[in-house]
């Protein structure tokens, strides 16, 4: 199915959010849940936002659920930085700038959440939107990541049991153990007792080639929603069910 989307729209396609669009989904197609949402923060000139759109369409087609895309943005480039964790030295303000008449004229079903992350995500979260299954964040800053992060502290009923998350700065300098993302992950770890956010380790061995020798599978991770009713049941995701004595 990866092979088929990339094909089928190479100049809109991104094999991280399709993997992760199509996974989530077929979750929430063996959960019985019609429909989800797919997010992206830092959605910046749009191509991103686009790529997401595609990979929802794709996965509804193949797993018949409906899949709701929201963008987020500040809408008028990176603000101002809050301090030293937010890596200053290689951001400054007015990064990463949106056409936002232009965008809107591209976007084919995306709803788009301009202003501060801390000011939009809140009416979000207390909207009646379907279940989030993906989250692309792409803020750059720590600041921004650790408002983005509360999506993920959510009530159960806003998430699937596990949410899939691509983290675009977690690889590569300046980003560390004590900035950036990787930084607001450890302290949302830290602060939540019923919400973990960890790697999917290995994830490459799965994945055919080339995406086995991407980068972006070192980016992935998985938001557990350890309070979740259903956060027990058979998501059908199980590679063998059997291990069978070998014939002599």
């Amino acid at each position: 199915m990866l092979d088929w989307v990339q094909r089928s729209s190479p100049a809109q396609a991104r094999p991280n959010y399709t993997w992760s669009v199509l996974h989530s989904a077929r979750i929430a197609h063996t959960l019985g849940i019609e429909r989800m949402t797919v997010a992206e923060f830092g959605v910046a000139g749009g191509n991103g936002l686009l790529a997401l759109e595609t990979a929802a369409t794709a996965a509804e087609r193949f797993f018949g659920i409906g899949i709701d895309v929201v963008g987020f943005d500040a809408g008028g480039g990176i603000p101002a930085p809050r301090d030293h964790r937010d890596a200053p030295y290689v951001i400054a303000p007015g990064d990463f700038p949106m056409d936002i008449d232009k965008l809107r004229a591209r976007l084919q079903r995306s709803e788009l959440l301009l202003g501060l992350v801390e000011e939009t995500l809140p009416r979000f979260i207390e909207s009646s939107g379907s279940p989030v299954g993906f989250v692309s964040i792409d803020l750059d800053y720590y600041s921004s990541t650790v408002a983005a992060l509360m999506l993920l502290t959510a009530p159960a009923e806003r998430l699937l049991p596990r949410v899939m998350c691509y983290f675009d700065d977690v690889m590569g300098y300046p980003w560390g153990d004590f900035n950036g993302e990787r930084l607001a992950i450890a302290e949302f770890n830290d602060r939540e007792e019923h919400r973990k956010i960890s790697p999917v380790y290995g994830l490459r061995y799965f994945l055919p080639q080339p995406w086995a020798q991407a980068m972006w599978p070192e980016m992935m991770y998985l938001a557990h929603v350890l309070d979740h009713p259903r956060y027990d049941e058979d998501e059908g995701t199980a590679l063998v069910r059997r291990l069978d004595l070998n014939p002599e």
